[in-house]
């Protein structure tokens, strides 16, 4: 993709920068070019991982989609360059039928990250995602409070 013909552009986050929260509104779509994410919900101060994501990985498809608020927040585990996918790529590059079966499948995905917002996760031998430790769960809640704040 020519990035000047669609909108495409790069953005720079330092490493325990907030990328987006559940209380952003935008609904872009981003493509790790660098780096490396957390992907987490919050339900009050309880932070819950969902994600490690890396170079090469998406995310934000559920707004993108959708339209909807985020359904999770992200901060940069490291320095992280993104690929910016404005939304309005999605009419210019996606048949009718694909944006209704995408949107479907993103309800369905919302419903599972907001149960998992709100009961947290149990892991029984899981080596998906490691649970945070309490340091780690109050410094991602300042870093979103900050934020969140501005």
């Amino acid at each position: 993709m020519n990035a000047k013909r669609t909108g495409l552009f790069t953005q720079k986050f330092k490493k325990d920068e907030i990328v987006c929260s559940t209380e952003n509104t935008e609904t872009d779509l981003y493509l790790i070019h660098e780096g490396k994410l957390l992907i987490f919900g919050n339900d009050g101060s309880r932070i819950t991982p969902f994600a490690t994501i890396n170079a090469g990985e998406y995310f934000g498809e559920l707004s993108f989609f959708d339209g909807q608020p985020r359904s999770a927040n992200a901060v940069c585990l490291e320095d992280t360059t993104l690929i910016k996918i404005p939304v309005e790529e999605l009419d210019h590059h996606c048949p009718a039928w694909l944006k209704t079966f995408a949107i479907k499948l993103v309800s369905q995905v919302r419903q599972t990250t907001e149960l998992m917002n709100k009961k947290g996760i149990r892991r029984k031998n899981v080596e998906t995602i490691k649970p945070l430790s309490i340091d780690e769960q109050r410094h991602y809640f300042q870093l979103l409070e900050e934020y969140n704040s501005n």
